[in-house]
């Protein structure tokens, strides 16, 4: 009798235990990682695995239990199931409510990409055509950096009333369908803060310069540049041209960069480009701060946005010669002549203006 009691003691033990940990894992189930509804974007790359996919969702704080969360998606069996892709997920979701939107739930995005060396203008025209936001509701975000300035360390070199001209890297980008204007502008924001403190700032060669003017060399030297193995040496052309020891040879310190003059003088309805190639001794004497055909210095900002091998160029050019010019190459394959003089200089645009034909 004393043995039958035990035993039925025991099952009734056992019967407990196992309820509550059912209340318990059910508790776990429903439980969130939160009470925020704030959006969190989670990516899940291509051959994630549930593991790396409980990590990224513990990490981003929308669930407490890594371990229950993998075993609930095997229990379900959904292993490798689960779909990469952009999410937008709360941390006031339940684990059932995570699982049901990394099935069904990806954040549907564009593609778009943008070159090395192009203005504001040009930029806003891609980003536009991705039917996300206009190209006018772009353009009229990104020609104001002081709403961008508290999250950006990078962009307190700005002048009052500048425009993220040259801060928006070249690259290409997914971004959601319902992405709004600052979003998008964020994201290339995002990528330009992150090369930029990886690859250029630890590099920077030239004294007494802050970011704004490393970026805005940076963007004469794409625009001037055909070849990534010449930057170095056209970066050192411009900060040579505007060393106090060379302000006799360079007319006070002018870039004379065609680059400048383009920028300044704005879309060309003639070509169709914001870029005209065919400058005229007029075009040459346009008034504006940008043109430094006729102004000493650096232009006030970028006149586009430079990659991360022209930003690198001019935070480290090639300082081993003192070149002051350059002139295109007859090899006609994007190289060029440099040279340390005027006379120099003369001899070698004698030689393209012969084999050019005088253009």
């Amino acid at each position: 009798m004393r043995y039958i009691r035990a035993l039925m003691l025991g099952i009734t033990l056992m019967a407990l235990v196992v309820a509550c940990g059912s209340y318990a894992l059910l508790r776990e189930v429903r439980a969130t990682g939160g009470s925020s509804n704030v959006p969190v974007e989670v990516t899940i790359a291509p051959g994630a695995t549930t593991s790396d996919i409980a990590t990224i969702l513990a990490r981003e704080g929308l669930i407490s239990q890594p371990l229950l969360f993998t075993s609930i998606v095997r229990a379900q069996d959904l292993d490798g199931k689960l779909q990469a892709g952009r999410y937008l997920l709360t941390p006031s979701m339940t684990m059932n409510e995570i699982l049901i939107n990394l099935q069904f739930s990806r954040v549907e995005e564009v593609q778009f990409t943008v070159p090395e060396g192009l203005r504001l203008e040009e930029i806003a025209a891609i980003v536009g055509e991705t039917g996300v936001v206009s190209e006018q509701a772009f353009l009229d975000v990104i020609s104001d950096a002081e709403p961008f300035k508290a999250n950006y360390f990078l962009l307190s070199s700005l002048p009052p009333n500048a425009s993220l001209e040259g801060y928006l890297y070249p690259d290409t980008y997914r971004v959601s369908t319902t992405a709004s204007a600052e979003e998008v502008a964020s994201i290339m924001l995002d990528r330009f803060s992150q090369l930029y403190l990886e690859n250029v700032d630890q590099v920077v060669r030239i004294p007494n310069v802050n970011v704004h003017q490393i970026v805005t060399m940076a963007s004469v030297v794409q625009r001037e540049s055909a070849r990534i193995d010449e930057m170095p040496l056209i970066g050192a052309v411009f900060w040579n041209r505007l060393k106090p020891e060379n302000v006799a040879e360079t007319g006070n310190g002018r870039l004379q960069a065609d680059a400048t003059v383009q920028y300044a003088l704005g879309f060309s309805e003639e070509e169709q480009t914001w870029w005209r190639k065919n400058l005229t001794a007029t075009d040459l004497l346009v008034d504006s701060p940008f043109n430094t055909r006729e102004r000493p210095g650096l232009p006030p900002g970028p006149i586009a946005a430079p990659g991360l091998d022209a930003l690198i160029a001019a935070a480290r050019p090639d300082e081993s010669d003192n070149y002051l010019y350059f002139v295109a190459n007859c090899a006609l394959d994007g190289t060029h002549k440099f040279a340390s003089s005027y006379p120099e200089f003369q001899e070698y645009e004698r030689e393209w203006l012969a084999c050019s034909g005088g253009s």
